[in-house]
């Protein structure tokens, strides 16, 4: 075949063809992984992708596709298209059976609802939540729903672990959901006697899911707690010592939950619901019952909860948040562990604070991510300069999540101010607009504000050359997180 090319085209095919037996099997890895790399790049273009996120993970698989592949699909998804799929077809099959199960109810369950008529009980500290926690327990006559990242082998874990089995064995019907990631070195023998007594506990997805078609990166984060369908405590605090015990103790995190009652419940039992569905390989349709009862109204609170994670179309709470900063006509204060928000979120923080609003950052001094509070200083410095108002809390580590809008609007939950909560993991989000729910929770805000120092009293030179060479590659870094 090669005699029909010009004379020297046909040498250089001859000599190409007779070295190739022996190029592949030194090459084909890496002609492999560069051509696996520009998949996972389309891939990524299809995901729309943040810029910074899809070029810390392009330069990865490009310079480093060894490392940079395997790592990207054991961790790296963002909007898995097989979990998009079945999720989002628990998702229907639970909304439908929610609406079937209450046929005479006008509006139709959605991922983000807006209810009026609740109560709202804050729990503000760790001691208060864990109690509150242990008696709702204690005192469920029907079924016990909880969800969280964290459980922990300590005492706070075991005593909720031990109540759930007593309960259990009582008849009570038990569910107890907790991520692979955040709880993993939670092993199966510490919720044994759970099982053993006839309740149910599963993990969210597998750390190294090689047969589930998704990512270990995909992380539920969500603390949701339902009790008979009637009372439900949702924030961000998980069930571990760090988080909350029976005494009050110094080095506690400060982070707070709320204790709810009345309409919403139904509908935070819904989507606990399509997640133990999801990871039990379960069909909401099972489940009928539970989604025919909506607790009347109890209360004056008027709340909006917002489900937003990799399974549902755009994401939901960024959406929210960015809106609510946008239509701001005075002041935000933002609360949160961790601040690395996206470009769109910061520049809108930028832009406020350039018009004159009051915009308040409120983060511990230390967090427990060294490598967050190093990224996070670049934007802080961006924003000192444009008029915002940055405090630190040199004391305890700060958890809790804070969003206060012109004191009319508040948005609370499982939600960091960071890429990871607000576009990778399931997260949860009440929206309050009742002023008597803003003031508790304004409240709770002025007490941390009381020991927090403003971020230009720190010492310049703990932001210097060297400490912004590793901002930078902090940066570079935190988007592959």
């Amino acid at each position: 075949m090669l005699k029909f090319f010009p004379g020297n085209l046909s040498q250089f095919l001859q000599d190409l063809l007779e070295a190739l037996p022996s190029f592949l099997p030194a090459n084909l890895f890496s002609l492999l992984g560069f051509v696996l790399a520009l998949l996972i790049i389309g891939r990524m273009l299809n995901e729309k992708r943040l810029p910074s996120n899809m070029f810390a993970w392009s330069l990865l698989v490009l310079v480093f596709p060894v490392v940079g592949v395997p790592l990207y699909f054991l961790v790296g998804g963002r909007k898995s298209r097989w979990l998009v799929k079945k999720k989002r077809a628990i998702q229907q099959l639970a909304l439908k059976a929610a609406d079937e199960a209450r046929p005479h109810e006008h509006a139709r369950e959605t991922l983000s609802n807006r209810f009026e008529g609740n109560d709202i009980s804050l729990l503000g500290n760790g001691k208060e939540t864990f109690d509150t926690l242990c008696r709702e327990i204690e005192n469920t006559q029907r079924s016990i729903h909880i969800m969280t990242y964290i459980l922990g082998k300590d005492a706070a874990g075991t005593r909720v672990r031990d109540l759930l089995a007593k309960k259990a064995s009582e008849g009570i019907d038990v569910r107890l959901l907790i991520d692979a990631f955040g709880s993993f070195f939670t092993r199966s023998g510490f919720l044994r006697p759970i099982q053993q007594a006839g309740g149910e506990a599963v993990r969210f997805i597998p750390v190294l899911p090689l047969h589930t078609h998704t990512s270990a990166h995909l992380r539920n984060h969500r603390k949701i707690a339902v009790f008979d369908n009637n009372k439900a405590i949702v924030g961000g605090q998980n069930i571990e010592k760090r988080f909350m015990g029976t005494e009050p103790d110094p080095t506690r995190f400060l982070d707070f939950s709320v204790l709810l009652q009345g309409p919403i419940v139904a509908t935070l039992n819904r989507i606990f619901l399509t997640d133990w569905a999801y990871a039990a390989k379960t069909s909401p349709l099972d489940f009928k019952n539970l989604f025919a009862h909506r607790p009347g109204p109890c209360g004056n609170s008027a709340l909006e909860v917002i489900a937003s994670g990799p399974d549902v179309e755009g994401d939901l709470l960024w959406d929210r948040i960015i809106t609510l900063v946008q239509e701001c006509r005075r002041k935000v204060t933002i609360v949160t562990p961790y601040f690395i928000p996206d470009e769109v979120l910061f520049r809108s923080l930028i832009v406020k604070a350039h018009m004159g609003k009051r915009i308040r950052i409120i983060l511990p001094e230390k967090s427990n991510h060294t490598l967050a509070d190093v990224a996070r200083n670049h934007y802080l410095r961006q924003l000192h300069r444009s008029g915002a108002e940055i405090l630190l809390h040199p004391g305890k580590m700060i958890h809790g999540k804070i969003m206060l809008i012109d004191n009319s609007c508040a948005l609370i939950g499982s939600a960091n101010i960071d890429i990871r909560s607000l576009f990778v993991n399931f997260e949860i989000g009440l929206i309050h607009t009742t002023p008597s729910d803003i003031a508790l929770l304004q409240g709770w805000v002025d007490d941390i504000l009381e020991k927090c120092r403003r971020f230009e009293d720190y010492p310049e030179g703990r932001f210097g050359n060297a400490r912004k060479v590793s901002e930078q590659f902090a940066r570079l870094l935190v988007p592959l997180l």
